[in-house]
């Protein structure tokens, strides 16, 4: 039997097979008690001797759904605890536990409660490259090597939150004079759809304002051609022209700056109004992407450098083709200034993120650091509610347990919850073609997590596990897990990192050995480590069965009025098998009424939110006479 559009996971919980306590030995499980009522981190020693298979501890009371955290490998840079966030309590009890499949030898112990908060931990990924892979003919499938789409497989395997960076007009002349990215993706259109796709998915959105045409990081920032192409029409200046920007008056760049601020301003807002009008508003949103340069170089420069304006980049060494610029944090706080209100005005419990990329170290000495520029940017005035940061060990040769200490830093500083906007590993250690991709391992790893995909899951377990205990670390979002290798009959890359201006050509994929799918898109072995770590939920969804009757059942449901939520009513026969599932999505409080199998004997429903089950708390199972 098959059903359609039913994914592995929800169809586990139909048959039985979903959170099975198979614990290691008898001091694996337990409770604790006596708790006044709120909010619990449960927080347990460990060991295990592997990630290659399924190992968990779970929490869960009677007023929360169960929270799971994978064990990760016992090593030498991993820790010793583990722990869960937000277990909900109101009749003074957590019940506890550790699931094995039988892979590895773990255990847990020393388990305890420590009063806390209300925690929803982000486990996630950027989808933006999606669309193009599709394109191109990529394909993705499960561990059974089923064909499935991927953005629903992930959301249905506990990957809870998508990043989508969009782009103002991408495609040729619009790149940096040598590579341009390929028109017709990331930009307005592409982004909104795929905003829907992770929506239906369950997803909560980290939407990316790149503000640009082109790839935007720390030493490239191009301002979007049309906005270049505006401030000429309107007031006369052309602003990538090496002559005037090397003889621009002060008041000239003050003219520049405010209309640049008045066109940020303006895209943000409309593209916030289309993202809200398609029911799709943004939990989080991104004003720049990886801006320690600065933004709208060379009118926001964070140090004083060179600016190539054929290039559109940061230099570090005078040249004839270059110009001289100052620092200029009040630029930069009067620019996102304008796409946070924008963004407020439309969504004001939107959190605005500031981003900048890996960072070497804390000292002030630093220029690349993170406290340096948010130091600088916060004494301009700069608004901003999450602090961004990526972290690749590639980068920063540290080591998941220094970025949490720099997770907790920055959280103290600031008074501001910190998100990993980007992070990646190797699962093997060449691209399909033998060649190195972007990313290498650093010593402190490279005899502990291999480029292997048991190393990456490895890798990946310790990061969240560190990050799920940081003291503000609201989640991890993993750097192009779709961006797949897709090669025409002739072995030629038809998805890379960009395309020449000249010839069209288009580049190597740089990431498609860092992905969350091998060369043949099949899903590796990390996507159970997001299956295995789930976040708890407060039971106060609830889904009933008001009456069930010969091929039908009315489901009376009450849920959250802005979170789509998908209700399954499974009906099994006289033994209690599986033969029938419906899905119906709804919002709020209502009922609905459903059709299945005509033999079926017995129904339960099944509330789904964000790759969990979410609540079947209220008669939730009825025998049909």
């Amino acid at each position: 039997m098959k059903f359609k559009n039913i994914s592995a996971a929800v169809l586990a919980v139909m048959m039985g097979a979903q959170f099975i306590t198979s614990p290691v030995s008898a001091e694996d499980t337990g409770k604790i008690t006596g708790l006044a009522e709120g909010y619990y981190d449960v927080t347990a020693e460990y060991s295990n001797s592997s990630v290659d298979g399924s190992c968990y501890m779970w929490a869960r009371s009677n007023a929360s759904t169960k929270g799971t955290a994978v064990l990760p490998k016992s090593t030498e840079t991993s820790g010793t605890t583990v722990t869960i966030k937000g277990i909900y309590v109101n009749d003074g009890t957590i019940e506890y536990g550790l699931y094995n499949d039988g892979t590895s030898i773990a255990q847990i112990s020393n388990v305890k409660a420590e009063v806390s908060k209300e925690s929803i931990f982000l486990n996630g990924g950027d989808i933006s490259e999606y669309t193009i892979v599709h394109d191109m003919g990529g394909k993705y499938y499960d561990f059974d090597d089923n064909e499935i789409n991927p953005i629903e497989y992930l959301g249905a395997n506990g990957m809870n939150a998508c990043r989508i960076r969009l782009s103002n007009d991408p495609g040729p002349g619009h790149g940096d004079g040598t590579y341009y990215l390929p028109a017709g993706y990331q930009n307005e259109e592409d982004c909104l759809a795929l905003a829907r796709e992770a929506k239906d998915a369950g997803m909560q959105i980290v939407f990316t304002f790149n503000y640009s045409d082109y790839w935007s990081n720390g030493e490239r920032q191009r301002i979007p051609s049309d906005w270049v192409l505006e401030i000429k029409n309107s007031l006369g200046y052309d602003i990538e022209d090496y002559t005037f920007l090397s003889t621009m008056t002060m008041e000239q760049k003050t003219e520049i700056k405010n209309k640049l601020s008045e066109l940020i301003y303006n895209y943000t807002e409309r593209i916030m109004k289309e993202l809200a009008e398609q029911g799709t508003t943004p939990e989080y949103v991104s004003i720049g992407n990886e801006i320690n340069g600065g933004v709208f170089l060379p009118f926001g420069g964070s140090y004083d450098s060179f600016y190539n304006p054929a290039a559109y980049s940061i230099e570090y060494e005078q040249t004839a083709d270059n110009i001289t610029y100052k620092t200029d944090f009040e630029g930069i706080a009067q620019f996102l200034n304008s796409g946070y209100d924008a963004i407020k005005a439309v969504s004001p419990d939107t959190q605005v993120i500031v981003h900048l990329a890996s960072d070497g170290g804390f000292s002030y000495s630093n220029a690349g650091n993170h406290r340096w520029w948010f130091d600088a940017y916060q004494e301009a005035g700069g608004k901003w509610d999450v602090t961004g940061i990526s972290y690749y060990p590639s980068w920063t040769t540290q080591t998941a347990s220094v970025c949490k200490s720099r997770v907790n830093e920055l959280s103290e500083i600031y008074n501001k919850p910190v998100i990993i906007m980007e992070a990646g590993y190797n699962w093997t250690d060449k691209k399909k073609d033998g060649y190195d991709g972007q990313l290498f391992n650093i010593d402190a790893y490279r005899d502990i997590y291999p480029d292997t995909e048991s190393g990456h899951k490895g890798f990946m377990a310790e990061l969240i596990n560190y990050m799920r205990q940081a003291d503000n670390c609201i989640g991890v979002l993993y750097w192009d897990p779709l961006k797949i290798h897709v090669e025409d009959e002739r072995g030629n890359n038809l998805v890379g990192w960009a395309i020449t201006e000249e010839g069209n050509n288009t580049q190597v994929n740089v990431v498609e050995n860092t992905t969350l799918f091998n060369f043949d898109g099949k899903a590796i072995s990390t996507v159970q480590l997001y299956s295995d770590t789930r976040n708890p939920r407060r039971k106060e969804n609830t889904v009933a069965i008001v009456s069930a009757a010969i091929g039908s059942a009315e489901i009376a449901y009450d849920c959250d009025e802005n979170t789509k939520t998908d209700i399954y009513i499974a009906a099994y026969d006289k033994e209690g098998i599986l033969i029938d599932v419906k899905k119906s999505a709804v919002t709020g409080k209502g009922t609905c009424n459903v059709r299945f199998n005509d033999s079926a004997a017995s129904v339960k429903a099944f509330m789904w939110i964000s790759g969990e089950i979410a609540g079947f708390t209220v008669s939730n199972s009825e025998s049909i006479e």
